[in-house]
């Protein structure tokens, strides 16, 4: 039993390594001042991980630190469960955008 405690305490430690080392590196290289900064997610055909890429997306937008961040999803052809999630997470994220590859260009340059 002691071993396992021994085994997860280690585990923590190199976690909190690991998060403080990505904090620290996210910091450093930010960019100094960005008046904007868009994130693009395309999606083409069945995407298992579509979740995952998204929730990645959106917290990068989170620690943007209050800058002006948009997050847009780019339907390249995506399946009906695909658009589905990307619909589900547009619910969740009201600052997530759903377009298609034609209308990217036109939702890029968009004035809110």
């Amino acid at each position: 039993m002691e071993l396992l405690g021994k085994i997860l305490l280690v585990f923590f430690l190199l976690m909190g390594v690991a998060y403080t080392c990505r904090t620290l590196l996210w910091w450093l290289l930010r960019a100094e001042n960005p008046e904007r900064m868009v994130i693009t997610v395309p999606l083409q055909g069945h995407v298992e991980d579509a979740e995952h890429l998204l929730r990645n997306a959106a917290d990068i937008c989170r620690e943007s630190n209050g800058k002006e961040v948009r997050l847009i999803c780019v339907d390249g052809g995506m399946d009906e469960e695909t658009y589905e999630i990307c619909r589900c997470m547009q619910r969740e994220m009201p600052f997530l955008e759903i377009c298609t590859a034609s209308e990217l260009t036109e939702t890029l340059f968009r004035q809110e």
